[in-house]
């Protein structure tokens, strides 16, 4: 594949309800927002839990050292946010990247295969073209004996011809 097809496309899709409104894009990564409450660092859902737990002990920490100065505290837990954050996005991006790998993939395969089959009835389209010029050949060329047979002949295989399909015009008649 050339380079000008591996840059992915963004999809857009436009605000129906408002034509001045900025496109929104579709296929960007779920960004889970920060959760207000400092102690409990869990993500909105349960599959993404394992995303934030190496994030969680060092929450703790933070809390429990920064108990005394609470603003220092806020600073020190919004930073960890931003990077529970980051390194969630970073989880979603990475099984995003897997998923296409392994779609890729399997679109490879069957490229493979279709290119296969394509190949396959290339030839054998041509072996049939082949034979068709055969057919057409041997066809011209009995024709051209059978014209040359009656023309050869005196004429009275030509006249029994002409007078048989004569006599089964007239019967159908």
């Amino acid at each position: 594949m050339d380079g000008s097809h591996n840059e992915p496309e963004a999809k857009v899709k436009h605000d129906q309800g408002r034509e001045s409104a900025p496109p929104e894009h579709v296929n960007e990564p779920p960004v889970f927002p920060a959760l207000q409450n400092h102690d409990q660092q869990l993500p909105p859902n349960g599959a993404d839990g394992v995303a934030a737990e190496p994030f969680q002990p060092l929450a703790e920490e933070l809390m429990r050292r920064y108990q005394d100065n609470p603003p220092l505290a806020h600073q020190a837990s919004q930073i960890v946010k931003l990077y529970r954050r980051l390194y969630e996005s970073y989880v979603a991006r990475k099984t995003e990247c897997q998923f296409l790998e392994k779609a890729n993939e399997e679109l490879r395969t069957a490229n493979l295969y279709l290119y296969q089959e394509r190949e396959c009835l290339q030839s054998r389209y041509a072996k049939q073209e082949k034979e068709l010029a055969c057919f057409g050949q041997a066809f011209d060329n009995l024709g051209t004996g059978i014209g040359s047979i009656l023309r050869s002949s005196e004429g009275g295989i030509l006249e029994s011809m002409l007078e048989t399909a004569d006599r089964t015009d007239e019967g159908a008649a």
